[in-house]
């Protein structure tokens, strides 16, 4: 007992030095020093403010910004935290230091639609945000040349895999096709795949002018703005309709067919099959799915033809989509 009455009485002296020897390095620099001392205090629960502002400002000196970042995080769950503009400030600039121009704008859009945020805050966090903004523009032009420039080379290189890998980039980046970029989609060695990405790359860009287009020894020109996406075209939705009494009866081999559907379409769009052969299609579908599937029901156009080119060119189609793309 008497042990647990010697701790009490000297715990607040013990406490006054350890906050004071952990100030005292952090003032001298000597920030992993500052740092455990600073953890030692808050471990016993001695969460107050000056505390909590020196091991941030220790973890932003030694560069380890991902733990104050989470630390932020943290605290500013809470609204009602006293201070919580401050710490605010404080993960706006951890997010500015480490480049993270979106999220520190989304923080900051999400505070200035708050009534409580302070005039000198406010006026503070929209010169942030113009300031982010403008670096992240910097920052997505930069790395746009840069994948440019690798699709490019990767092109000149028939390297399909790092084209596919450099259109992705550049699509999620939101940036735009250049001309070059749009000139690949009338290359003869170009790989098709490669082709549709561009292409709906350039209707994310709600791209409004005629580009050229040419696969497998046809041509079309077309405004990419206007086309539908694959699900959404005519020729999709009609030849999905003819599957419908598989879609009731087997629903296993009604989502392969809807796949393989789906892949032939992406290698040949925006230049799609025929509309009055989708019945012959959709025929030529549930005959692959029956062989690969060691089903009985075999339909009597297999002999077809005209269906005999459609399952070729819909099984080619199938080892083109995957040699690119990996679901």
């Amino acid at each position: 007992m008497s042990n647990d009455e010697d701790n009490v009485i000297l715990f607040p002296k013990w406490k006054n030095t350890l906050r004071e020897e952990g100030f005292l390095a952090l003032q001298e620099k000597r920030y992993i020093e500052a740092l455990d001392k600073l953890n030692e205090l808050l471990q016993y629960n001695t969460e107050d403010h000056e505390i909590i502002i020196g091991k941030l400002m220790c973890l932003m000196e030694l560069g380890r910004y991902q733990e104050a970042e989470d630390m932020c995080e943290e605290i500013i769950q809470n609204k009602q935290v006293e201070h919580h503009y401050q710490y605010i400030h404080i993960y706006l600039t951890i997010l500015f230091q480490t480049n993270k121009y979106n999220v520190l704008m989304d923080i900051i859009e999400n505070e200035l639609a708050s009534e409580n945020l302070p005039d000198v805050l406010r006026e503070q966090f929209l010169q942030l945000y113009d300031m982010s903004e403008k670096m992240e523009m910097d920052v997505v032009e930069k790395k746009s040349s840069i994948y440019t420039e690798e699709l490019l080379e990767a092109v000149s290189a028939s390297n399909h895999d790092k084209q596919w890998r450099a259109i992705v980039q550049l699509r999620s980046m939101g940036v735009d096709p250049d001309s070059n970029t749009i000139d690949l989609l009338v290359e003869e060695d170009i790989h098709p795949v490669i082709k549709t990405a561009i292409f709906c790359w350039l209707q994310e860009s709600h791209y409004t002018r005629l580009v050229n287009v040419g696969k497998f020894g046809k041509k079309l020109t077309i405004k990419p703005h206007d086309i539908p996406e694959i699900p959404l075209t005519e020729a999709y939705k009609r030849i999905l309709g003819h599957l419908h009494e598989v879609e009731q009866g087997n629903p296993t081999l009604y989502h392969f067919l809807e796949k393989l559907l789906y892949r032939y379409f992406y290698v040949h769009y925006p230049i799609l099959p025929l509309g009055e052969d989708s019945e012959l299609v959709a025929e030529s579908l549930k005959i692959i799915g029956y062989q690969i599937m060691n089903q009985q029901e075999i339909s009597p156009i297999e002999k077809h033809e005209k269906a005999i080119q459609y399952m070729e060119d819909i099984l080619n189609c199938e080892q083109l989509y995957l040699s690119i793309i990996e679901d």
